[in-house]
């Protein structure tokens, strides 16, 4: 029997390599091919080589090419319609492809509009295959067009019962952007004889590589955040048809094999059913069955999880339908070698292609099931609701720009929330009615809402794919607490109201215009008026003055813009202002004098001047994508202040006198050499800001930029652990994404605007600052019991508690600004974002 087994896993082995090699001479793979059969097709469908020019998997195929694919299809066939649903920064259509029946097809309305009724639906399946969210791993976007064609022209009896039974909705590119700058970078090095060096031009893909979109963010973290309009208009479309099957394509390192859900079980997130992990499992059946019957190697319980609902298969997981993950080997290219044997572009494709086909057929196969399983899903929200001790969140803020972000997420994801009509206390924090907001969890979305709030601490599996926590209203720093049936019952609320523009109080022919910088959309507003030449400066102190008919205080951080007489130009001033701010959704107010009630007077020292920031951020080499791009998004986008980039290994450190802010984030950076690092120190000196985050804190104190210092981590002492514990020592070693809180100075002019005490960051990483030996420059302090969300061992929790999450030194002229962890973490942590755009605009006035 065993040497019956080894024979069996001989051939199974020897299969695998010689179908890696398959199409390696650069040969033209055909149709049977890919399906593994000889199929007879209509002729009214063109097929992909029809509008490419070439068998698909020759080259790497362009958005505009898949999308002409796509266009054809929708003209030629009565079984597809295409739906544009948005566009991507770079204004490249998002598009939809449904495939059914005719008679499907006809009355496509009809079948979402039945959606509407998610406890009692009895229509066709639906089934959504998404390809290629990481642009560079491209055989997913390539199969789309096989997969399409093979649905659209087939003249299968079980494609028809399919088609009778099924809206198949395929996605075929999730990320044009990057799909269209790996396919430009790898066709470019193509050669008529194909290379399967890895270490050829073709397989190094250049900085920032395809991945990402075109911020460089991962947008398969984005389904929850939805920073981008690639998420935003994917999760309005999933929650128009909420399909029962979500299919995520992707590929993983050449050295693999295929991967497809259920993963690891002990780290599914335990807010998702095992009934869905049961469907899951039983759908894996058919994908073992279409990768056997091709001799492709698979695994199906390591490696991946199912805990973050960000990801694209996970997100339908809390939504009811089933999200399944696949992971194919990838060529990174046309060919390239593997432990496997060479590995072909083709051959990738063709287990896409086969998955895919596979995840139809257990569609088909377990429809009644699917939809039993969705409907009880839909149903049985109001039983988990009541059987949930805590029955809802209240949440507030000052900050009407964090708060106005923070509910449109919430309304993305179809939360009802309503506002709080009459001011309440609730275990001693005060509620106003004007700036709090309720969530009733007995609703819908009870699941996610339960997600988004939770802040989870203790796990069954402590090793995460991605983060452990990403409790949404700590990263927008708004004060929340959770009802139980009394603290919920005493909230009255009514409908939420628009926040609408920004409004004008006070003189309508000021001397001064006012304007508090508690609303994150301020630093938009003062970006816009600078541009346009209007002085504006910033309050150190606070002050009150005479508003129309009152008193108003105003807190330190307030600006203030100095009118001219000449009734024109104050006119003009005063229509800037009006433009920059109260478009962006952010009071203004105009005063008749600049004599205090109380305070300082608007000509006091200790009112400073702000000047537009020039920053220059360094990138490429080994510099994060994610993180220089978070923050390219985060000036470009919400602040709108112009940012220069240069390449980290190219930069002269002695030719950058016409920036005023250097921004290194995490990143590997060389070593100064002593000019640089003279002329470095110069420009700092001489009235430059320097902003480093994670380990370019620590270039920054190796380098003696600063006089702060990293604590050595110890390496821990061995304690004869068995092999089998390794995974479990490994992970209490590593703070993959937790949360942690920290105390903050809100005194601290880089904490302006920021009127909680307290502010959470996202931490990933063990670096420690040590304590300040100087007075007056730690901005923040993890407190005592920092981790507020999240995993993280009990032994690297006592390291970092009390130690420094922000700093702050003036050198001369100059500033360097230190911080720990990542301030803009995936472009919704608008919290901590405060503080590097704070930094921005008032570097020089600590």
């Amino acid at each position: 029997m065993a040497s019956v087994l080894k024979i069996k896993i001989f051939l199974l082995v020897l299969i695998t390599c010689v179908t890696y090699s398959l199409q390696s001479k650069g040969d033209e793979p055909t149709l049977d091919y890919y399906f593994n059969q000889s199929i007879e097709y209509s002729d009214d469908v063109l097929t992909p080589k029809d509008i490419l020019g070439h068998q698909v998997g020759t080259w790497h195929v362009r958005p505009d090419q898949s999308l002409s694919y796509f266009q054809s299809l929708s003209h030629l066939s009565d079984k597809v319609a295409l739906k544009e649903i948005g566009r991507t920064h770079e204004n490249r259509p998002l598009i939809t492809a449904y495939i059914s029946s005719p008679e499907n097809i006809a009355r496509l309305d009809e079948i979402k509009a039945a959606r509407n009724d998610l406890e009692d639906y009895q229509g066709p399946n639906l089934v959504w295959l998404g390809y290629s969210v990481h642009g560079n791993e491209a055989s997913g976007a390539n199969a789309a067009l096989l997969v399409a064609y093979r649905l659209a022209a087939s003249k299968e009896p079980w494609v028809q019962k399919l088609l009778d039974n099924t809206v198949v909705m395929i996605d075929p590119m999730l990320n044009p952007d990057g799909m269209g700058r790996f396919a430009h970078w790898v066709n470019s090095y193509k050669g008529k004889q194909l290379v399967s060096d890895a270490n050829s031009m073709e397989h190094t893909e250049a900085w920032p590589q395809g991945r990402t979109n075109h911020y460089w963010f991962d947008l398969n973290r984005d389904w929850l955040l939805l920073q981008h309009p690639e998420s935003q208009a994917r999760a309005k479309h999933f929650y128009e048809w909420r399909p029962h099957i979500v299919g995520d394509f992707h590929e993983m390192s050449t050295n693999s094999t295929y991967f497809f859900q259920p993963g690891v079980p002990s780290r599914q997130n335990p807010l998702t059913s095992e009934a869905n992990f049961d469907l899951t499992a039983d759908i894996a059946e058919f994908h073992a069955k279409a990768l056997d019957d091709l001799g492709a190697a698979y695994y199906s319980k390591e490696g991946f999880d199912d805990f973050y609902y960000g990801k694209g298969s996970t997100f339908p997981d809390i939504n009811g339908g089933v999200g399944i993950l696949f992971e194919q080997a990838s060529s990174r290219g046309h060919l390239q070698e593997s432990v496997n044997g060479d590995l072909s572009f083709p051959y990738a494709i063709r287990n896409q292609v086969a998955t895919s086909f596979s995840t139809l057929k257990a569609s088909l196969s377990m429809k009644d099931k699917l939809q039993s399983y969705q409907r009880d899903f839909f149903a049985g929200r109001g039983e988990a609701a009541a059987d949930d001790s805590v029955k809802g969140v209240i949440f507030t803020s000052q900050d009407k720009g964090r708060l106005q972000e923070f509910l449109r997420i919430l309304e993305s994801h179809q939360v009802a929330v309503r506002q709080v009509d009459d001011s309440i206390k609730v275990n001693g924090t005060s509620y106003s009615a004007d700036s709090s907001y309720v969530v009733n969890f007995n609703q819908q979305q009870y699941g996610l809402i339960k997600a988004m709030f939770e802040t989870r601490k203790k796990f069954k599996d402590n090793t995460f794919y991605d983060v452990s926590a990403w409790t949404l209203p700590l990263a927008f720093n708004v004060e929340f607490t959770h009802l139980d049936r009394g603290d919920l019952s005493d909230v009255s609320s009514k409908e939420l109201q628009e926040f609408g523009q920004g409004r004008w109080n006070g003189s309508q022919n000021p001397v001064a215009a006012i304007i508090p910088w508690d609303n994150f959309n301020a630093a938009k507003g003062l970006s816009r008026v600078l541009k346009k030449g209007v002085r504006a400066k910033v309050s150190t102190k606070s002050f009150s003055l005479k508003v129309g008919n009152d008193e108003r205080k105003f807190s330190a951080g307030a600006l203030v813009v100095q009118l001219p007489a000449n009734s024109e130009k104050k006119t003009k001033a005063v229509a800037a202002i009006k433009r920059a701010f109260l478009e962006a959704g952010v009071d203004v107010y105009g005063v008749d004098s600049g004599l205090a009630l109380n305070g300082v007077d608007l000509g006091s020292p200790s009112i400073e001047p702000i000047a537009m920031p020039r920053p220059l951020l360094l990138i490429g080499g080994e510099v994060s994508p994610y993180e220089a791009g978070e923050m390219w998004h985060l000036l470009d986008t919400r602040v709108e202040v112009p940012l220069s980039m240069q390449h980290a290994n190219h930069v002269d450190f002695t030719k950058i006198d016409r920036y005023s802010h250097l921004i290194l984030v995490n990143g590997f950076y060389a070593d100064l050499k002593p000019e640089e690092h003279q002329s470095l120190i110069e420009w700092i000196s001489e009235g430059g800001t320097l902003v480093v985050t994670r380990t370019a804190a620590e270039w920054a104190i190796r380098n003696q930029l600063v006089d702060f210092q990293v604590e050595v981590e110890e390496q821990p002492k061995p304690e004869g652990h068995d092999f089998s514990h390794r995974d479990d020592v490994i992970a209490k070693g590593i703070i993959g994404g937790a949360i942690y809180q920290a105390d903050l100075d809100n005194s601290h002019p880089l904490a302006y605007g920021l009127t909680k005490d307290t502010i959470a960051f996202t931490k990933a990483g063990t670096q420690v600052l040590k304590p300040a030996t100087q007075d007056f420059v730690t901005v923040a302090t993890y407190t005592d019991t920092p981790l507020a969300a999240g995993y993280t061992s009990e032994e690297n929790v006592n390291r970092i508690k009390n130690t420094p999450a922000v700093l702050a030194q003036r050198l001369e002229r100059g500033s360097i600004i230190v911080f720990n962890d990542n301030p803009v973490f995936r472009g919704y942590w608008l919290g901590s974002a405060r503080l590097m755009v704070n930094s921005l605009f008032f570097s020089r006035v600590f």
